[in-house]
Protein backbone atom coordinates (compact mmCIF):
# COMPACT_ATOMS: atom_id res chain seq x y z
CA UNK A 1 0.00 0.00 0.00
CA UNK A 2 0.90 3.63 -0.89
CA UNK A 3 0.22 6.45 1.64
CA UNK A 4 1.66 9.96 0.35
CA UNK A 5 0.48 12.99 2.77
CA UNK A 6 0.94 16.47 2.42
CA UNK A 7 1.48 18.43 4.00
CA UNK A 8 0.47 16.97 7.16
CA UNK A 9 0.08 13.68 8.55
CA UNK A 10 -2.99 11.30 8.64
CA UNK A 11 -3.33 10.09 11.99
CA UNK A 12 -4.93 6.33 12.10
CA UNK A 13 -8.45 7.58 13.35
CA UNK A 14 -9.04 9.51 10.34
CA UNK A 15 -8.47 6.25 8.16
CA UNK A 16 -12.08 5.29 7.69
CA UNK A 17 -13.34 9.01 6.93
CA UNK A 18 -11.13 8.94 4.05
CA UNK A 19 -12.75 5.67 2.74
CA UNK A 20 -16.26 7.62 3.68
CA UNK A 21 -15.00 10.31 1.46
CA UNK A 22 -14.94 8.30 -1.95
CA UNK A 23 -18.74 6.82 -1.10
CA UNK A 24 -21.68 8.20 -2.27
CA UNK A 25 -21.98 11.95 -2.86
CA UNK A 26 -19.05 13.91 -2.43
CA UNK A 27 -20.58 16.60 -0.78
CA UNK A 28 -22.25 14.13 2.03
CA UNK A 29 -18.48 12.96 2.68
CA UNK A 30 -17.32 16.36 3.15
CA UNK A 31 -20.05 16.95 5.82
CA UNK A 32 -18.87 13.70 7.45
CA UNK A 33 -15.13 15.30 7.22
CA UNK A 34 -16.30 18.57 8.45
CA UNK A 35 -18.66 17.19 11.00
CA UNK A 36 -17.37 17.51 14.60
CA UNK A 37 -16.08 14.13 15.44
CA UNK A 38 -15.93 13.39 11.82
CA UNK A 39 -11.85 13.02 11.71
CA UNK A 40 -11.31 16.68 10.59
CA UNK A 41 -9.18 16.12 7.66
CA UNK A 42 -6.40 19.58 7.50
CA UNK A 43 -5.99 20.75 4.12
CA UNK A 44 -3.73 18.75 1.67
CA UNK A 45 -3.03 15.69 -0.14
CA UNK A 46 -4.30 12.13 0.78
CA UNK A 47 -3.56 8.95 -0.99
CA UNK A 48 -4.06 5.01 -0.92
CA UNK A 49 -3.14 1.92 -2.92
CA UNK A 50 -4.04 -1.19 -2.47
CA UNK A 51 -4.25 -5.00 -4.21
CA UNK A 52 -6.24 -7.86 -3.05
CA UNK A 53 -7.10 -11.77 -4.72
CA UNK A 54 -10.02 -13.69 -4.05
CA UNK A 55 -10.88 -17.54 -4.94
CA UNK A 56 -13.66 -19.37 -4.18
CA UNK A 57 -13.54 -23.33 -4.75
CA UNK A 58 -17.16 -25.55 -4.15
CA UNK A 59 -17.78 -29.26 -4.32
CA UNK A 60 -20.98 -31.03 -3.64
CA UNK A 61 -21.41 -30.50 -0.09
CA UNK A 62 -18.86 -27.80 0.85
CA UNK A 63 -16.83 -25.02 -0.02
CA UNK A 64 -14.42 -22.61 0.29
CA UNK A 65 -13.29 -19.02 0.18
CA UNK A 66 -10.02 -17.39 0.47
CA UNK A 67 -9.41 -13.41 0.20
CA UNK A 68 -6.22 -11.33 1.03
CA UNK A 69 -5.87 -7.98 0.65
CA UNK A 70 -2.58 -5.69 1.37
CA UNK A 71 -3.33 -2.05 1.95
CA UNK A 72 -5.42 -0.20 4.43
CA UNK A 73 -7.24 -3.15 6.54
CA UNK A 74 -9.34 -2.30 9.53
CA UNK A 75 -10.50 -4.31 12.58
CA UNK A 76 -13.18 -3.96 14.94
CA UNK A 77 -12.26 -5.72 18.69
CA UNK A 78 -15.52 -7.17 19.75
CA UNK A 79 -14.43 -4.53 23.30
CA UNK A 80 -12.21 -1.71 21.98
CA UNK A 81 -11.50 1.11 19.59
CA UNK A 82 -11.41 0.54 15.79
CA UNK A 83 -7.63 -0.33 14.76
CA UNK A 84 -6.87 0.61 10.86
CA UNK A 85 -3.15 -0.46 9.84
CA UNK A 86 -1.45 -0.57 7.26
CA UNK A 87 -1.57 -4.67 6.74
CA UNK A 88 -1.74 -7.82 4.73
CA UNK A 89 -4.96 -9.42 5.75
CA UNK A 90 -5.91 -13.00 4.97
CA UNK A 91 -9.73 -14.27 5.36
CA UNK A 92 -10.58 -17.77 5.28
CA UNK A 93 -14.04 -19.39 5.39
CA UNK A 94 -15.56 -22.99 4.58
CA UNK A 95 -19.34 -23.31 4.35
CA UNK A 96 -21.48 -26.50 3.69
CA UNK A 97 -25.20 -27.17 2.52
CA UNK A 98 -26.01 -28.44 5.74
CA UNK A 99 -25.27 -25.25 7.69
CA UNK A 100 -21.89 -25.89 9.00
CA UNK A 101 -18.63 -23.69 8.14
CA UNK A 102 -15.46 -22.17 10.10
CA UNK A 103 -13.84 -18.94 9.48
CA UNK A 104 -10.81 -16.39 10.47
CA UNK A 105 -8.96 -13.72 9.65
CA UNK A 106 -5.31 -13.10 9.86
CA UNK A 107 -2.29 -10.92 9.52
CA UNK A 108 0.20 -11.84 7.96
CA UNK A 109 3.55 -10.97 6.63
CA UNK A 110 3.57 -8.76 3.61
CA UNK A 111 6.31 -10.58 1.71
CA UNK A 112 3.98 -14.14 1.61
CA UNK A 113 1.91 -12.31 -0.83
CA UNK A 114 2.65 -10.97 -4.14
CA UNK A 115 1.12 -9.61 -7.06
CA UNK A 116 2.01 -8.28 -10.42
CA UNK A 117 1.11 -4.63 -11.37
CA UNK A 118 -0.56 -6.01 -14.78
CA UNK A 119 -2.81 -8.48 -12.14
CA UNK A 120 -2.14 -11.20 -13.85
CA UNK A 121 -0.11 -13.31 -11.99
CA UNK A 122 0.36 -13.41 -7.97
CA UNK A 123 1.01 -15.77 -4.70
CA UNK A 124 0.28 -16.31 -1.55
CA UNK A 125 2.38 -18.24 0.46
CA UNK A 126 1.29 -18.44 4.21
CA UNK A 127 1.28 -20.45 7.51
CA UNK A 128 -2.22 -19.51 9.29
CA UNK A 129 -2.17 -19.46 13.04
CA UNK A 130 -3.42 -18.64 16.39
CA UNK A 131 -0.62 -15.72 16.68
CA UNK A 132 -1.97 -14.01 13.43
CA UNK A 133 -5.12 -13.93 14.18
CA UNK A 134 -6.84 -10.50 13.35
CA UNK A 135 -7.22 -8.41 16.62
CA UNK A 136 -11.19 -8.48 16.05
CA UNK A 137 -13.53 -8.04 12.73
CA UNK A 138 -11.29 -7.35 9.81
CA UNK A 139 -12.59 -5.96 6.37
CA UNK A 140 -10.36 -3.40 3.74
CA UNK A 141 -10.93 0.12 3.54
CA UNK A 142 -11.15 0.23 0.01
CA UNK A 143 -13.50 3.20 -0.56
CA UNK A 144 -15.82 3.24 -3.15
CA UNK A 145 -17.50 -0.13 -3.93
CA UNK A 146 -15.13 -2.78 -3.73
CA UNK A 147 -16.67 -5.93 -2.00
CA UNK A 148 -14.95 -8.70 0.11
CA UNK A 149 -16.61 -11.66 1.68
CA UNK A 150 -16.32 -10.84 5.58
CA UNK A 151 -14.12 -11.19 7.71
CA UNK A 152 -13.38 -11.51 11.26
CA UNK A 153 -11.94 -13.11 14.02
CA UNK A 154 -14.55 -16.45 13.42
CA UNK A 155 -13.59 -19.68 15.06
CA UNK A 156 -13.32 -23.40 13.90
CA UNK A 157 -10.61 -23.66 11.40
CA UNK A 158 -8.08 -26.43 12.05
CA UNK A 159 -5.02 -24.42 12.79
CA UNK A 160 -1.84 -23.75 11.70
CA UNK A 161 -3.14 -24.35 8.28
CA UNK A 162 -0.94 -24.01 5.56
CA UNK A 163 -1.85 -21.94 2.06
CA UNK A 164 -0.28 -22.01 -1.46
CA UNK A 165 -2.37 -20.53 -3.73
CA UNK A 166 -1.27 -19.18 -7.60
CA UNK A 167 -3.12 -16.50 -9.53
CA UNK A 168 -2.86 -16.78 -13.09
CA UNK A 169 -4.61 -13.76 -15.23
CA UNK A 170 -7.46 -14.47 -18.26
CA UNK A 171 -5.29 -11.53 -19.84
CA UNK A 172 -8.40 -8.95 -19.62
CA UNK A 173 -8.53 -6.52 -16.72
CA UNK A 174 -11.70 -3.95 -16.74
CA UNK A 175 -10.77 -0.36 -15.32
CA UNK A 176 -13.06 1.74 -13.06
CA UNK A 177 -12.62 5.53 -12.63
CA UNK A 178 -14.58 8.01 -10.66
CA UNK A 179 -14.12 11.67 -10.05
CA UNK A 180 -15.77 14.08 -7.73
CA UNK A 181 -15.66 17.52 -6.63
CA UNK A 182 -17.37 19.63 -4.26
CA UNK A 183 -16.77 23.63 -3.34
CA UNK A 184 -18.28 25.64 -0.87
CA UNK A 185 -17.34 29.12 -0.03
CA UNK A 186 -13.18 29.00 0.54
CA UNK A 187 -13.19 25.21 0.95
CA UNK A 188 -13.21 22.62 -1.46
CA UNK A 189 -12.64 19.04 -2.62
CA UNK A 190 -11.02 16.85 -5.16
CA UNK A 191 -11.09 13.32 -5.28
CA UNK A 192 -10.50 10.70 -7.79
CA UNK A 193 -10.94 6.86 -7.77
CA UNK A 194 -9.47 4.16 -9.60
CA UNK A 195 -10.30 0.32 -9.48
CA UNK A 196 -9.15 -2.27 -11.52
CA UNK A 197 -9.94 -6.28 -11.95
CA UNK A 198 -8.93 -8.84 -13.35
CA UNK A 199 -10.50 -12.61 -13.81
CA UNK A 200 -7.95 -15.52 -12.72
CA UNK A 201 -7.04 -19.00 -12.41
CA UNK A 202 -6.42 -20.11 -9.09
CA UNK A 203 -4.78 -23.69 -8.42
CA UNK A 204 -2.57 -25.08 -5.30
CA UNK A 205 -3.40 -25.85 -1.78
CA UNK A 206 -4.71 -25.11 1.30
CA UNK A 207 -3.72 -27.55 4.35
CA UNK A 208 -5.98 -29.24 6.38
CA UNK A 209 -8.78 -27.44 3.98
CA UNK A 210 -8.64 -28.82 0.99
CA UNK A 211 -5.94 -31.37 -0.74
CA UNK A 212 -5.95 -29.77 -4.08
CA UNK A 213 -7.31 -26.24 -4.90
CA UNK A 214 -8.49 -25.06 -8.57
CA UNK A 215 -11.08 -22.82 -8.81
CA UNK A 216 -12.18 -20.62 -12.01
CA UNK A 217 -13.82 -18.49 -9.36
CA UNK A 218 -11.02 -16.10 -8.65
CA UNK A 219 -10.13 -12.61 -9.45
CA UNK A 220 -7.47 -10.41 -8.70
CA UNK A 221 -7.62 -6.69 -7.66
CA UNK A 222 -6.10 -3.38 -6.89
CA UNK A 223 -7.52 0.52 -5.88
CA UNK A 224 -6.31 3.68 -6.11
CA UNK A 225 -8.20 6.98 -4.27
CA UNK A 226 -6.72 10.17 -4.42
CA UNK A 227 -8.37 13.15 -1.98
CA UNK A 228 -7.40 16.85 -1.67
CA UNK A 229 -9.04 19.42 0.21
CA UNK A 230 -8.54 23.15 0.52
CA UNK A 231 -9.06 25.89 2.41
CA UNK A 232 -11.47 24.89 6.15
CA UNK A 233 -15.30 23.90 6.19
CA UNK A 234 -17.48 26.25 7.37
CA UNK A 235 -20.06 25.04 9.17
CA UNK A 236 -22.88 26.66 6.89
CA UNK A 237 -21.39 24.33 3.77
CA UNK A 238 -22.79 21.67 5.84
CA UNK A 239 -26.41 22.92 7.60
CA UNK A 240 -28.91 20.62 6.10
Amino acid sequence: MRIRIRPASLPIRLALVLSIAFCGSLAFAAAVVAAPGGGGLVPGEYVFSSTGATASVGGKYAGLNVYVNRGLNSFQPEDGTRIVTNSTMVNVSTFSLTGGGASGCFVIDPSDFTVSKDLQSASLHTTLTAAKACPGFGAPVTGKTDVAPKGGGGGGLPLPIAIDLTWNGLGVTSVSRDRSSFECLDYSTQSTFASKFSGAVATGSVEKLSVSFKSDSAGLSSTDAHLEINGSPNPACFAY
